[in-house]
């Protein structure tokens, strides 16, 4: 069996940190995207963009997470932003009701111009 394994890269862009994210997002890469992320978006009124184009995957574990970021960018008057998803992963999220949580963007372009407004 293959090992599941995600790759991260972080881009600043307008002085938004764009993270591009691909691969899956399961319980064997939980802990590094963890790792990864979680000290952009403890940042105060700080802007993230996640390209979410590539990511192949999410699992419960994962979606948790991204639902944890989202807060902890709220607390911190910072900007998460969901870029990409695929329909699959999107439409998980939507029949979970994170939707209601988790700031969800067609494409990178708009996540982008959200961001950018709050500047």
């Amino acid at each position: 069996m293959a090992e599941s394994q995600i790759t991260t890269t972080l881009e600043q862009v307008d002085g938004i940190q764009v993270v591009h994210v691909a691969g899956p997002l399961d319980s064997m890469t939980h802990e590094s995207f963890k790792n990864f992320l979680e000290p952009l978006v403890s940042q105060p009124r700080t802007r993230v963009v996640l390209d979410c184009a590539k990511l192949t995957y999410v699992n419960s574990k994962g979606l948790a997470l991204l639902g944890r970021f989202q807060r902890m960018s709220m607390q911190n008057l910072s900007f998460l932003g969901i870029a990409g998803l695929n329909k699959y992963i999107t439409k998980t999220i939507v029949l979970l009701g994170l939707s209601k949580l988790v700031k969800l963007y067609p494409t990178l372009d708009e996540a982008m111009e959200a961001a950018r407004m709050l500047a």
